[in-house]
């Protein structure tokens, strides 16, 4: 018989499209817990509203750089926002639009996470510009 908390993980990765660490330990340690905080996210954003899941995951991408988050937390709503139709340029402006009100910094961690996650390119300084 599975275990309820396995199929409950298992579930969230189906939905969400990701599963963190600590939703792994709160399955194992609060599981009371986990599950309300997971029915106050599915009401907030996982579940289909007006905002598209798109949307949403490029929303969240803007947010969690612009509060410095973990590059992995970044990383893996831009993967999903991908997953759910942005483009690689949609993602690029939604991270642009942090700088302003946030500053460089902020949006330094949102740019390594999604060159990470889509593979962006790069120009090197030739050897020329060295001398």
């Amino acid at each position: 018989m599975p275990d309820e908390r396995q199929e409950f993980i298992d579930g969230m990765r189906r939905d969400r499209g990701y599963v963190f660490d600590f939703h792994k330990v709160m399955a194992a340690e609060d599981f009371d817990w986990l599950k309300s905080y997971d029915a106050w996210v599915r009401a907030s954003y996982v579940t289909q509203r007006t905002l598209d899941r798109k949307t949403k995951e490029l929303i969240q991408t803007a947010v969690l750089t612009a509060l410095r988050a973990n590059k992995d937390q970044i990383r893996e709503h831009i993967r999903v926002a991908l997953q759910h139709g942005a483009t690689k340029q949609e993602v690029l402006e939604t991270l642009e639009c942090v700088v302003a009100p946030m500053g460089m910094l902020n949006f330094l961690v949102g740019l390594q996470a999604w060159g990470e996650e889509t593979g962006a390119k790069r120009v090197e300084p030739s050897q020329q510009a060295d001398h």
